[in-house]
C-alpha cells in the first residue's frame, strides 16, 4: 500500500487529484493481490492504470509546459518510457497472466510512480503561471 503523504503533493490540485487516483488504483491492485483474486479481476485494474496514467500524463505535460517547468522535457520522456512498459505488461497479461508477472507489475509500478512523483512531478511546486 502506498499512503498519500504531503511529500507527494505538487501544489497543483488537478495533478495531485490525478496522483491520488493513480495511487488508489495501485492500492486496489495490492488489495486484490492479497485476496488472491484471479486474472479476470487483475487485468481490468491494470487496464485502468494504463488508460488513466496516459490521461494524467497528457494533463501533467500540458500543465508543465504552460507553467514553463524546467522538468517538462524529462517528464515527458519518463512518461513515454513508462507507458511503453505498461503496454508490454498489459499485452503479456492478456495472453497469460502469471502471479509473478502481476506481482512485478504492481511492484515496479508502485516503485516508479512513487519515485517519479517525488523526484520529477514535485518540481512543479516552484512553477506557477507568470
Amino acid at each position: 500500500m502506498i499512503p498519500w503523504t504531503p511529500a507527494l503533493e505538487t501544489g497543483h490540485p488537478t495533478i495531485d487529484d490525478d496522483h491520488r487516483k493513480l495511487i488508489a488504483s495501485l492500492n486496489e491492485l495490492d488489495s486484490a493481490l492479497k485476496k488472491g483474486v484471479g486474472k479476470e479481476q487483475v487485468i481490468p485494474l491494470v487496464s485502468f492504470l494504463n488508460r488513466y496514467s496516459r490521461e494524467h500524463f497528457a494533463r501533467e505535460e500540458a500543465h508543465m509546459t504552460r507553467v514553463n517547468c524546467p522538468s517538462a522535457v524529462a517528464n515527458k520522456q519518463a512518461h513515454l518510457d513508462f507507458a511503453a512498459k505498461l503496454d508490454g505488461w498489459l499485452a503479456t497479461l492478456q495472453t497469460g497472466a502469471s502471479l509473478s508477472l502481476v506481482l512485478e507489475v504492481h511492484r515496479e509500478t508502485s516503485r516508479w510512480i512513487g519515485a517519479h512523483i517525488v523526484n520529477v512531478d514535485c518540481k512543479l511546486r516552484g512553477c506557477r503561471l507568470a
